[in-house]
């Protein structure tokens, strides 16, 4: 196997030069060129591309001035490698010769300015390096904040997909499934665990945990929760909290042994607090490196529970009104149940009313002729039926007309029906 790959060092603070130039001559003028007019650069001399290769190798230079012709490798070689070795360090190519293709053809190599040898083209040296050098200093600011924004760009679309996941369903348990499974799918973490305040606010259960293969779960009695618990009511600042293993802060080394025992190497614990009501917390572990969580990822997450928090509100809301609706439809099912008997209650009530009414205009024996007037008897076959005269039957029908004020039997038979006499 080969030697592993050396990273330049910066040995000094000054802005520093790489001048490379196989003349002795033009590298004397440039070097006092340099330091004649910018005393504030630091110039180290070589004179050939492989020795200015081993020299970036094991420090850091600020801009690179070479010669094209170099004796031991090709112009358009050398400004590659070089490039290649140093990306970012700005290469300043020196020549003899003013061609527009040259020029073009060095910058497409890696190059960033190009410099004929013409006149005493070294006085201008110190000024082309300052242009390359805040050039240089531009360009890295600007990767540096394309860096940021591209990071935050990653970090919101993950909050994004987070904020789906644990807004897309009503019922509690769902929301903290998917809360923990997209957690721990999401930052690759060993443990993902939402802790919950039980009833009244004193004891943490976990809601869910989601855990790597051949990996203990934790227990919800463990040390790790309890003791968060008591330093969020004790302290009364509920922010996140980082341990790593070998700390040595008090809480730290209350909770090393829990750690010890179910392999963490570092966890992040953040509370879940909704309208400044402790809900619970949020707590995830490493356990196959030291993880030295970014602002970024604690940002992330502080935020992420949050929405989690307002999640959990929701959730156990939804579960009231549930609760309150079902009893409410139950409730209404009593009352058109209570209705059908009152319903019923009065009309059999009424019913006994018109009853009585009858009885107190009517004989029993005049009742029992209007029956049988109503089944549609003759005179003659309601006598056989009563065992009574024809004749007695026709007096008992004609009282009834008249005591009724009824015109005819058809009258007779209706005024049963409606009296339920029928």
């Amino acid at each position: 196997m080969g030697e592993p790959a050396r990273t330049p060092i910066r040995k000094s603070e000054k802005r520093k030069v790489l001048l490379v130039e196989d003349s002795p001559a033009h590298l004397a003028v440039c070097e006092e060129a340099i330091r004649s007019l910018a005393p504030d650069y630091e110039v180290e001399a070589t004179q050939t591309a492989g020795e200015a290769l081993s020299k970036l190798e094991v420090e850091v230079f600020d801009v690179v001035v070479m010669d094209y012709n170099l004796p031991d490798m090709k112009g358009s070689d050398a400004v590659k490698t070089i490039h290649e070795r140093a990306p970012d360090c700005p290469i300043i190519v020196i020549t003899g010769v003013d061609s527009q293709e040259l020029a073009l053809a060095v910058l497409r190599n890696g190059a960033s300015d190009y410099l004929p040898k013409l006149g005493e083209y070294y006085r201008f040296l110190p000024r082309t390096i300052s242009t390359n050098l805040e050039r240089a200093r531009l360009q890295e600011q600007l990767r540096e904040m394309y860096k940021r924004i591209e990071a935050s760009s990653q970090e919101e679309a993950l909050l994004n997909r987070l904020i789906v996941a644990i807004h897309s369903s009503l019922e509690l348990d769902d929301v903290v499934d998917k809360a923990a499974q997209s957690l721990s799918d999401e930052l690759r973490v060993s443990r993902t665990i939402i802790c919950l305040l039980r009833d009244g606010g004193e004891h943490m259960r976990i809601a869910r945990q989601v855990t790597r293969p051949q990996l203990e779960p934790i227990s919800e009695r463990s040390e790790i929760f309890s003791s968060y618990h008591d330093l969020l009511l004790d302290v009364g600042e509920r922010r996140p909290l980082i341990i790593m293993r070998e700390d040595t802060f008090a809480l730290a080394q209350d909770v090393r042994a829990d750690m010890l025992a179910y392999g963490i190497m570092s966890m992040v614990m953040v509370p879940l607090v909704y309208q400044g009501r402790l809900l619970g917390l949020l707590h995830l572990d490493q356990c196959d490196h030291v993880r030295l969580w970014t602002s970024g990822e604690i940002n992330l997450l502080v935020r992420i529970a949050n929405q989690l928090s307002i999640a959990v509100s929701q959730a156990r809301l939804y579960k009231i009104v549930e609760t309150q609706s079902k009893n409410i439809d139950k409730l209404t099912e009593l009352c058109t149940q209570l209705n059908t008997v009152v319903s019923s209650t009065r009309e059999l009530t009424e019913r006994q009313e018109s009853q009585e009414k009858v009885r107190v205009k009517l004989s029993t024996r005049e009742i029992e002729v209007l029956r049988k007037v109503a089944r549609g008897l003759s005179n003659r076959e309601i006598a056989e039926t009563l065992h009574i005269t024809e004749g007695t039957t026709e007096v008992h029908v004609s009282r009834l007309r008249k005591k009724l004020s009824l015109s005819s039997r058809a009258a007779l038979v209706r005024y049963a029906f409606e009296n339920h006499l029928s």
